[in-house]
């Protein structure tokens, strides 16, 4: 055999094994087989299956070759940031505050500790009968009296706005931020935040009167309405 023959003969052989392989890619590729975004089945406890993370890391990207191992680790990390939105909501729900019954608070508060956590405000008010004003407004009677009402005293324009009277639960209210529940007021004051000081100050104010109003009842007491 010469030796153009022999190599049109090698040329041939090349071409056909080449024009095989490249049918064979090409209907791999149509044919090629498909593997679902999620889980064939519900893991033990609702939880997706073990993933040794630190060994994909380690061999990154090579451990992730095979198909099936991609759509695995993409279905876990799916899995996992659905349970983790699920969480929390789950927690957002449980840490939400209970609403709180001034009534059941104002009936276990002691006046007594009411007038010592008040002493913070006697730089600014006074509480006795007929006493002044000061910075403040003087604040004997003041559960039941109208806002902004006390003879003598220049309120600011904010509170004199301000309609109605005060009552246990607007006065616990406001003790929490005055600067929040009137914007604008002079009284500069940062709040009590606990609620149960609030409630004890908020007794004492009522024992300042000759006639303050009745206690608002505990929630589920049965006497709502009355």
């Amino acid at each position: 055999m010469s030796r153009s023959r022999q190599l049109t003969a090698i040329f041939c052989v090349a071409t056909s094994l080449g024009v095989a392989w490249g049918l064979n890619f090409f209907f791999e590729s149509l044919m090629a087989p498909r593997y679902p975004a999620r889980l064939a089945y519900d893991p033990v406890d609702h939880m997706p299956p073990p993933v040794d993370m630190a060994a994909v890391q380690r061999g990154w990207p090579e451990s992730l070759n095979e198909p099936e191992q991609r759509v695995r680790l993409i279905a876990y990390l799916g899995d996992m940031e659905r349970q983790g939105r699920s969480q929390t909501i789950v927690s957002s729900a449980a840490t939400k505050p209970a609403v709180l019954d001034l009534g059941t608070l104002l009936a276990s508060a002691d006046p007594h500790v009411g007038q010592v956590k008040a002493q913070v405000c006697t730089s600014c008010h006074d509480f006795t009968r007929g006493g002044p004003n000061r910075i403040g407004p003087n604040l004997w009677g003041v559960v039941g009296r109208d806002v902004a009402s006390h003879p003598g005293f220049s309120y600011s324009q904010a509170m004199s706005a301000q309609p109605g009277a005060w009552s246990y639960q607007r006065l616990f209210d406001y003790l929490a931020s005055p600067a929040r529940a009137v914007p604008g007021n002079k009284m500069s004051f940062a709040g009590l935040r606990s609620p149960e000081d609030r409630a004890a100050v908020v007794r004492f104010l009522g024992t300042l009167g000759t006639n303050p109003p009745s206690l608002p009842q505990p929630q589920g007491s049965g006497h709502e309405g009355k």
